[in-house]
């Protein structure tokens, strides 16, 4: 539309000039007793080009630039940004892990975002007390009106990750873990298993409900047990029996004394 504006003035001035040029020699117009003089050319010019300035300049004029969100009226220079929400605070919970070369564990205070079962499970790992691969598959809490009791089941990794250890680190990884739960949800004691079973490795059984402790006395403790040796294997020169290899015998009749098995 500006440009079509400007061409109509143009072609009107050059209209006009040349009207003016062929007229040049009356040079006024007469109207009775009043002479009237007519607009030169170069007035006529002068007065187009004028105006057409003064539509470039308001053409030219940007829109005042509406305030941003959160800006204050009547403050000039760039106002600075919201601030953006804090984000939730994150809960505190205590690790528990061996020490080398000790029976002590130390004891370390980590941020979490929830204090759930598997968020522990994988504050353990980075310290090597679990494998990477060990899953919660349960984890429930009892409360009774003498003790609250945690139960927590664990993947098959656990008991695989256990046979790799020996009886001084299993009792400082069993140790780790059952602090580190009865700690955060604030128990009396824990049962864990593998697989909805009871978690049996190469040194000892856990059936019973443990208790928070040292490595040391669950190593006292598992040693007292006699389990030291796995089922199976060779005692004093003779291979004991395990209980499916009984069972696969086809009888469930007491042997004779004296008979050999």
């Amino acid at each position: 539309m500006k440009k079509i504006r400007r061409t109509a003035i143009l072609a009107a001035v050059a209209a006009m000039l040349l009207a003016a040029c062929s007229n040049a020699a009356d040079g006024r117009v007469d109207s009775g007793e009043i002479v009237v003089p007519e607009m030169s050319s170069e007035d006529l010019l002068v007065s187009s080009l004028e105006y057409l300035l003064q539509d470039d300049e308001a053409a030219e004029k940007e829109p005042e630039e509406k305030p941003q969100e959160g800006a204050v009226p009547g403050l000039q220079g760039e106002q600075e940004p919201a601030e953006e929400s804090a984000p939730e605070a994150e809960e505190e919970a205590v690790i528990y892990y061996g020490n080398a070369g000790s029976y002590d564990l130390n004891q370390e205070i980590i941020q979490i975002e929830e204090r759930t079962a598997e968020e522990l499970l994988d504050a353990l790992a980075k310290h090597n007390i679990v494998s990477l691969d060990t899953k919660v598959l349960s984890f429930e809490e009892k409360e009774t009106e003498e003790e609250k009791l945690l139960y927590l089941d664990l993947s098959k990794a656990m008991s695989e990750y256990l046979k790799t250890m020996s009886k001084e680190a299993e009792s400082i990884i069993v140790a780790s873990v059952t602090n580190t739960f009865l700690e955060n949800f604030e128990a009396d004691g824990i049962c864990i298993t593998v697989n909805g079973k009871r978690l049996i490795t190469k040194n000892a059984e856990y059936a019973e409900i443990l208790y928070k402790c040292t490595p040391e006395e669950l190593f006292a403790h598992n040693s007292m047990s006699g389990n030291d040796e796995p089922q199976g294997e060779e005692e004093n020169g003779q291979t004991t029996d395990s209980q499916e290899d009984i069972q696969d015998q086809g009888t469930e009749e007491t042997l004779p004394e004296g008979t050999e098995e």
